[in-house]
């Protein structure tokens, strides 16, 4: 069995408790126009090249075996429609400025690579977080790859949007810690604009998920001008839900921006700014519904 992943970050703080080690997998059943990693989206393997990286070397050129990349003026260029992702440009750059997304690895080759940071884990609260993306899409896989760690005493969170069937949560609930669980917004209308999406299914899992019992985390992106006017709304549904322990309130920004002009995908981020008195107003709103506010 062999996982489709997109990225593997080691020594993270934000994913969960302690230092963690998150890895993203390819595949999601969502587009939100607000994504912030676009190379997880889709399930093929992905070249991204960053501008602002590149030295121009012409390494890629040379070894790609497709010819799919030429150079002028000592710049890149990359002909998607021959790339046939086989990595190579990515695995002879220097300076990182080709990179690939969507590496299939086996349980083993995961495991034996997620337990080199065991120490760090055991010695601050930490774990594994699995991430996307949406990492659920991989069922199976992820499942397996969680009973592994957690029949080893190793803490595993999961970030999803809950936009799968039921019976995988089941599945993989016995072996996780914290569900860091997305809530974009209540009104159906308003999901399905910004996700192209129905939330129905999220919000039945996540009342799922609190009725057995499961510690879950709720992240919420706030976008201005798109979201923001749902915040009293997911804070009253939320108060209702006896295993939510908290919800952090996430500051959108247009970072990742250079991700898609690196992957040659359109640029959906919505041209807005959430300021720090829209995260306080959200925060307030939430715990005026009783709601309990994770700072960051």
């Amino acid at each position: 069995m062999e996982g489709i992943i997109s990225g593997i970050k080691r020594m993270e703080i934000h994913d969960g408790d302690g230092i963690r080690t998150t890895v993203f997998f390819k595949g999601c059943s969502m587009k939100c126009i607000w994504c912030h990693n676009p190379e997880s989206i889709g399930y093929e393997p992905q070249i991204a090249w960053f501008r602002a990286k590149c030295i121009g070397c012409g390494n890629c050129a040379g070894v790609c075996p497709e010819g799919a990349i030429s150079m002028a003026d000592g710049v890149p260029s990359i002909d998607r429609t021959k790339c046939v992702r086989c990595m190579a440009c990515a695995d002879h750059c220097p300076v990182g400025a080709i990179e690939g997304f969507g590496r299939p690895m086996s349980l083993d080759e995961l495991e034996k690579l997620l337990l080199q940071d065991e120490l760090f884990y055991r010695n601050s609260g930490g774990g594994v977080t699995f991430s996307g993306g949406e990492c659920l899409m991989q069922p199976e896989f992820v499942t397996e790859m969680a009973k592994r760690l957690h029949e080893k005493g190793i803490s595993v969170d999961v970030d999803t949007a809950g936009h799968v069937k039921k019976e995988i949560l089941e599945g993989i609930l016995p072996y996780v810690d914290t569900f860091l669980y997305d809530v974009k917004a209540i009104d159906p209308a308003v999901h399905k604009r910004c996700t192209g999406s129905d939330n129905r299914l999220i919000l039945e899992n996540l009342k799922f998920l609190s009725d057995a019992g499961a510690k879950i985390e709720i992240r919420y992106p706030l976008i201005k001008g798109y979201n923001d006017g749902e915040c009293g709304a997911i804070g009253a549904f939320l108060s209702g839900l006896s295993g939510v322990k908290g919800i952090k309130v996430l500051k959108y920004h247009r970072f990742a921006g250079s991700r898609y002009e690196a992957l040659g995908m359109e640029n959906t981020l919505p041209d807005t700014v959430t300021t720090d008195e829209d995260m306080e107003k959200a925060r307030q709103t939430l715990k005026a519904c009783g709601v309990t506010v994770i700072e960051d």
